[in-house]
Formats: C-alpha cells, sequence, structure tokens
C-alpha cells in the first residue's frame, strides 16, 4: 500500500464475485474509506509489518446481506502450523507472462509452515543461505500450482476453528514465484500483529 494514499481516493467493496459485471445474483456493498492506519514500522524493502487497518465512512448491517461475512480474529496466541488453510483472490493463476488476471474470485486450500521450515526453504532460493524471516511473517503453501500470486496481496489466509468458524490467520504478502512446489509464500502473521491491532480498534471506535 502506498504510504501517501489518500482514503478519499479509496471504494470498498464487499461481497464482490465476478469483477466484470456491475450486477450479481448477491448485491456488493460499496463504501468510502475514513482512515487508513498503515504500520509505523511498515518497511517496503523488506515488506516488514505489511499491515494497515482500513476504518470504512459506513457501518456494515450483514444481517441484511447473508452472503457477507466478517471472519474472526485469532487470538495472540493462536498457532496455525501444518493446519490446511484457504485463500482468496483475483490474482494471477500462474507466475510472470503465462499467468492471467482472475474476473471471477478464487479460492485454493494450502498447507500452513512452521516459521523454521519455511525459512530453511526459502535460503535454498535466491535470498540466500543468510535469509531470516521476520517473526512477523506466516508461510503457507509450497505445493505445485496452489498459490497466492501477483495480484493478491493483501488477501486473507483463513483457517476453520475449532467452533467451525474462520479465523484470519494471514494476509497474502509476497513470494518467490508463484506455486512452486517446496517454495511456500509468504504471509503477514496476523497473531503476532494482535496487540497492534487491538490497540488500534480501541481509537477508532
Amino acid at each position: 500500500m502506498q504510504e501517501s494514499m489518500n482514503p478519499s481516493e479509496l471504494k470498498i467493496r464487499l461481497g464482490e464475485w465476478d469483477v466484470n459485471r456491475k450486477t450479481e445474483f448477491y448485491d456488493f456493498i460499496e463504501t468510502g474509506v475514513k482512515k487508513i492506519i498503515i504500520h509505523d514500522q511498515f518497511y517496503s524493502g523488506t515488506l516488514t509489518n505489511d499491515i494497515a487497518i482500513i476504518v470504512l465512512e459506513d457501518s456494515v448491517d450483514f444481517s441484511k446481506h447473508p452472503h457477507i461475512n466478517p471472519v474472526c480474529l485469532p487470538h495472540s496466541h493462536s498457532d496455525f502450523m501444518n493446519r490446511h488453510c484457504h485463500v482468496t483472490g483475483w490474482g494471477k493463476d500462474a507466475f510472470g507472462n503465462d499467468g492471467d488476471f482472475q474476473f471471477i474470485l478464487k479460492e485454493v486450500e494450502v498447507p500452513v509452515w512452521g516459521n523454521k521450515g519455511c525459512e530453511s526453504a526459502l535460503r535454498k532460493t535466491r535470498l540466500g543461505v543468510n535469509y531470516k524471516l521476520d517473526d512477523g511473517m506466516l508461510c503457507a503453501g509450497g505445493e505445485e500450482g496452489k498459490d497466492a500470486c501477483k495480484g493478491d496481496g493483501g488477501g486473507p489466509l483463513v483457517c476453520p476453528g475449532n467452533d467451525g468458524s474462520l479465523e484470519l490467520a494471514g494476509l497474502v504478502s509476497w513470494g518467490i514465484g508463484c506455486g512452486e512446489s517446496g517454495i511456500p509464500g509468504v504471509y503477514v502473521n496476523i497473531p503476532y500483529y494482535m496487540d497492534w491491532i487491538t490497540e488500534i480498534l480501541q481509537t477508532v471506535r
């Protein structure tokens, strides 16, 4: 996200499915942005602290829009390692010039890695043997042809909770290629940032 972005330049659309159509079976909601709160230690060079909170201009009545549901936030101690979770987006279906952006929302199941295993896998790439994975990052994927890709940035990685709810485990951040075997994609580690998220939410309510 551009650090100088003006909230008035953005529109938030909830319940979107097919970006090529203005009318769908279930209507989407569109609202403006009141405020953008970017993590004060965000660094674009390494995508460290790659997280922001967007405050909507209008509240959302979910009872009137049953196809739109908020995702649950995890606890700061939540551990999603070895869980099979889902990532969604309209990004490319392959890396580079071979990939096409999608018009209809796509979803793929990906396994969550432990950070040590992820760091070891990433050290085998162009990042080199001295690469250190930041604690604020989480890895998922590593299965051929199943991954987030360019255009999916900021998209949710959700995991099923024990009670059947969906918890936000991560946000698409970066990767080495897309959908390569043995190389997971890197996400923002939401449990790591829960103290920051809670603090911000208390100031905007």
